[in-house]
């Protein structure tokens, strides 16, 4: 056997044997990662939608929600994309029945660490004196809580939402998100009888 079959059979073992290993272990966890997908997805719904026990989904594939309290609706949430700096941007926004927003929140984005990625963090307002000698922790602000209590008239960069300093597309990318989301429940809300 040449030089050249024994390598090329040696180099097809070798990938046949990367790509089974690989291949298995998507199959492993490929149930477990959308599981827990699927967890931090329901605990977002209510966190931006707190007054809600339970979520119906208002119409198959729509990725908007009715949030229920005691069978009644108390809001919806919904999820919204727009382009961001670096792709795509995902939000969720939890509206009241007067389409107010409660609370909006990133899914998913793929901004600048340090300047648009800032945008999701949360800032904690906890001195050094607190972490070590105890005494009453904050729960932290961020730029996303600006939005709660706009309509969807206020959601415009720089009369009702600042920019964030340094990422201005990364701001006017969450705003769009954000008008996206509540005109999917708007457009849901208009056709249903």
């Amino acid at each position: 056997m040449s030089n050249t079959t024994r390598f090329t059979v040696v180099l097809t073992v070798v990938c046949l044997a990367a790509a089974g290993g690989v291949g298995s272990i998507y199959l492993l966890t490929r149930n477990p990662i959308a599981e827990k997908a699927q967890e931090s997805r329901d605990a977002l719904e209510k966190e931006v939608l707190p007054e809600a026990d339970s979520f119906r989904e208002l119409a198959p594939g729509s990725d908007v929600y009715a949030g229920l309290k005691d069978g009644r609706t108390v809001g919806y949430v919904a999820e919204g994309e727009a382009g961001g700096y670096g792709g795509k941007l995902q939000v969720m926004v939890g509206l009241d029945t007067k389409l107010v927003v409660v609370k909006a929140a990133v899914l998913v984005h793929h901004e600048t660490p340090g300047l648009g990625a800032e945008c999701a963090s949360v800032k904690s307002e906890d001195t050094l004196w607190t972490a070590i000698f105890g005494g009453e922790r904050s729960e932290g602000t961020s730029w996303m809580d600006q939005f709660s209590g706009k309509r969807k008239a206020q959601l415009v960069l720089g009369s009702g939402v600042d920019a964030r300093t340094g990422c201005t597309i990364t701001s006017k990318a969450v705003i769009e998100a954000v008008r996206n989301a509540l005109e999917k429940v708007e457009k849901l809300l208009a056709a249903q009888p």
